[in-house]
């Protein structure tokens, strides 16, 4: 290919993930071409519903899907944990790029501590589960919209501290400089979000050799395996589940949970789909 049209959310996050791909992308095709369509998605102008309330299979994906079927985009640039349970049929994941720091972080003013935090703001259900155990005398409240808009709500009073993504923060080059206490919160207390801080380019099969190119291996094994739990679960980015996989050698481990249930498991990397039948079956009960 000599040129492609890539789909990407409108917000400077969004933005700075699809130069990342891109990036990556071009590394390997170093003559490549491409075209970056911009697109205001529902999930992107629906901001005063909780995600559960409005449908949220598909919210901030389905639209590119469409796009890309009526060949109007060639890919669709996605983070990993925004993805509906199942993609439009014709289409699959055709590239995964590394992935970056998968933690949540309590975000504060400066100079603020957890303890006196007592309203946190957060649009994820598996995120005020994990809140109510870490935090449990602050009480969680809705918060929508992009980065810079929640941590402007933060500052300006609507909150005590909010929770974001790391990776978020990385990739916008927000640090505790910029007027904020960072409580960076460990995947063994805060169990991450399926695929969180893991960019993917959604595309037609017939272009996962060319696209693939940009795939890195490890973190392709990981993103696979924390899927298989969503969709064995039948969980999607509204629901309060969360799965995280790490990669040690030859073998990885499995965290899970659902609700309050949790379960965790070990396995040859070979044997990660089956790894996450077993710990979905143990969540099950």
């Amino acid at each position: 290919m000599d040129k492609i049209r890539v789909g990407t959310r409108k917000s400077q996050l969004s933005r700075k993930q699809t130069d990342m791909a891109l990036q990556a992308l071009q590394s390997a095709h170093p003559a490549l071409e491409t075209e970056i369509v911009p697109f205001h998605t529902r999930g992107d102008k629906i901001l005063d519903k909780p995600l559960w309330e409005i449908g949220a299979k598909g919210l901030f994906a389905s639209e590119f899907e469409e796009m890309i079927l009526n060949d109007e985009i060639d890919i669709a640039i996605h983070s990993g944990k925004d993805l509906p349970l199942f993609l439009a049929e014709g289409l699959d994941i055709i590239g995964v790029l590394q992935r970056d720091d998968p933690r949540d972080v309590l975000v504060m003013p400066k100079g603020r501590t957890p303890e006196e935090c007592k309203t946190i703001g957060t649009g994820s259900l598996r995120r005020q589960q994990c809140a109510a155990k870490v935090f449990p005398w602050a009480e969680c409240k809705l918060i929508r919209g992009n980065i810079h808009t929640r941590l402007q709500k933060l500052m300006n009073g609507c909150f005590d501290a909010i929770i974001l993504a790391k990776a978020g923060l990385d990739r916008m080059g927000i640090t505790e400089e910029d007027g904020y206490t960072f409580r960076v919160l460990s995947a063994e207390e805060f169990l991450p979000a399926a695929c969180q801080g893991i960019i993917v380019a959604e595309g037609r099969p017939a272009l996962a050799e060319f696209i693939g190119k940009m795939t890195h291996e490890e973190t392709r094994w990981v993103f696979e395996t924390e899927r298989e739990v969503l969709m064995l679960l039948n969980a999607d980015c509204s629901e309060p589940a969360a799965a995280f996989a790490e990669l040690s050698g030859d073998s990885i481990s499995l965290r899970a949970m659902y609700g309050t249930a949790y379960a965790e498991g070990t396995a040859p990397v070979e044997d990660r789909l089956k790894l996450a039948a077993e710990v979905v079956g143990r969540l099950r009960g």
